[in-house]
C-alpha cells in the first residue's frame, strides 16, 4: 500500500520542507490540496479552533480541559455523552466536569443494552451541538460515529483490561504484552471481505465483546475485529506525536496478516499562516509551524481502499474533521492527552477523590 507514513524515518513534512521529502511520500504524487478540502467555513473553523486549543493548552490541558475549550471556541453548548451501560461511573464525571465549566452534558437514558444508533438519535432529538464518545465497546464507536448527526470527539477509548488506558499495550508490546500482540490473534482465518452495513458491525462487536470476556486489550479487540469483518487492508490515523505508537501498531498489525496505510497528521506542509493563525498563537512561536491536515489524512485513505480505519490519537477536532470524512469504519484505538500520557480517563477519577 503507497501510504505509509507509520514507516517514514524523517517526517520532514512537519516542518514545511515539501521539497526534500522521501520519494515515496504520497506528497510527491497527486496529493490533495488544502484549498479544496477545506473549502468550506465550517471545515476552516474546525482545523482553526483545533490548532488554537493545541497551542493554548499544549502539555498543560488534559483532553477534557480541550474540549471543554473547543466546544466553547465553537459555540457548542449541548454536549451529548455516547457511552456503553458499563461507563456510567465515567460519564457522570465527565457531566459533572462539563457543568462546572459552563457547558450541559446531556445523558441518554439508561440501559442495560448497548444502543449507539439509539444513542445518536436521542441526541438529534435533543438538538446536542456536539457529541463526545466517553467510552464504547470497539465497533459500536464506528456505528455511533456514523449515525451522529453532529460532529463527534473522543474522550475516553474504553479498554476494561487495561482500565481505560489502551495505549498501554502499544507500550509493552515487547514486554507483558507480546504474546497477545504478535501471537495470540495471527492464526486467525480472514473470512472474504463482503463490506459492512450496520447489523454486521453490531454482530461482530457482539460477538468480540462476548468472546474477549474483557480479557483482551483494545488492539487485540481491533484485530479480532478486522478478521471477523474481513478487512485485511487497515488505514491507520496518527498525530505526528503518536509517530513511536503508530510504528508499534503497524508492525503488530503487519505481523498479524494486515496490510496497513497510514497517515500523519501534518501531511501536506500547510503553513500554519494559511489558516490565518498568527506567530503568536503557534506552538512555539518564532519559527515555521505546520497545521494538522485531518481531512487530508482522511483523503489518502479512502483513496488507498482501506476497509476499516484505526484512529491512533488526533487533537479535539482534528479527530472530529477525520472521523467525517473517513468511507471507511472507523474505531477509536487512543485518545490523545499530552499531560497524562494518553490516559484521558485518569482526569476524570481525580475528580472522585
Amino acid at each position: 500500500m503507497a501510504v505509509d507514513c507509520a514507516k517514514c524515518a524523517s517526517f520532514v513534512c512537519g516542518t514545511g520542507r515539501a521539497d526534500v521529502v522521501p520519494a515515496s511520500c504520497p506528497m510527491c504524487g497527486d496529493f490533495p490540496h488544502f484549498r479544496d478540502l477545506y473549502s468550506t467555513d465550517e471545515r476552516r473553523q474546525l482545523a482553526y479552533e483545533a490548532a488554537l486549543v493545541e497551542a493554548k493548552g499544549y502539555c498543560r490541558w488534559p483532553r477534557i480541559k480541550e474540549i471543554a475549550e473547543f466546544a466553547r471556541r465553537i459555540g457548542y453548548r449541548r454536549l451529548g455523552v455516547a457511552h456503553c451501560p458499563d461507563m456510567s461511573r465515567e460519564v457522570a464525571l465527565t457531566a459533572q466536569y462539563l457543568v462546572s465549566h459552563g457547558l450541559e452534558g446531556v445523558l441518554p437514558p439508561d440501559k442495560d443494552d448497548c444502543d449507539p444508533g439509539g444513542q445518536a438519535r436521542f441526541f438529534s432529538k435533543e438538538d446536542t451541538d456536539f457529541n463526545v464518545i466517553t467510552g464504547m465497546c470497539l465497533g459500536h464507536d464506528s456505528l455511533f460515529i456514523r449515525a451522529s448527526q453532529v460532529p463527534v470527539t473522543s474522550l475516553v477509548v474504553r479498554d476494561t483490561r487495561l482500565r481505560h488506558n489502551p495505549v498501554a499495550a502499544l507500550y509493552n508490546s515487547q514486554s507483558y504484552y507480546r504474546d497477545a500482540l504478535y501471537n495470540r490473534h495471527k492464526e486467525y482465518a480472514h473470512v472474504p471481505f463482503q463490506g459492512w452495513d450496520a447489523a454486521t458491525l453490531d454482530r461482530l462487536t457482539r460477538e468480540v465483546a462476548r468472546e474477549g470476556r474483557g480479557e483482551w486489550c483494545r488492539v487485540e479487540e481491533a484485530m479480532e475485529f478486522a478478521h471477523r469483518l474481513g478487512a485485511t487492508r487497515l488505514g491507520v490515523v496518527f498525530c505526528v506525536g503518536f509517530r513511536h505508537e503508530a510504528r508499534i501498531l503497524d508492525r503488530v498489525l503487519r505481523a498479524n496478516g494486515f496490510e496497513v496505510a497510514s497517515s500523519c497528521c501534518k501531511t501536506g506542509s500547510v503553513p500554519k499562516e494559511e489558516f490565518g493563525i498568527l506567530d503568536s498563537q503557534k506552538v512555539r512561536p518564532g519559527g515555521p509551524e505546520m497545521i494538522c491536515n485531518p481531512l487530508a489524512q482522511a483523503e489518502l485513505l479512502n483513496r488507498e481502499g482501506v476497509q476499516l480505519v484505526l484512529l491512533l490519537g488526533q487533537c479535539v477536532g482534528h479527530d472530529t474533521a477525520t472521523m467525517a470524512h473517513l468511507e471507511a469504519p472507523v474505531v477509536c484505538i487512543a485518545a490523545k492527552d499530552r499531560v497524562l500520557a494518553h490516559n484521558t480517563a485518569a482526569s476524570l477519577y481525580a475528580l472522585d477523590e
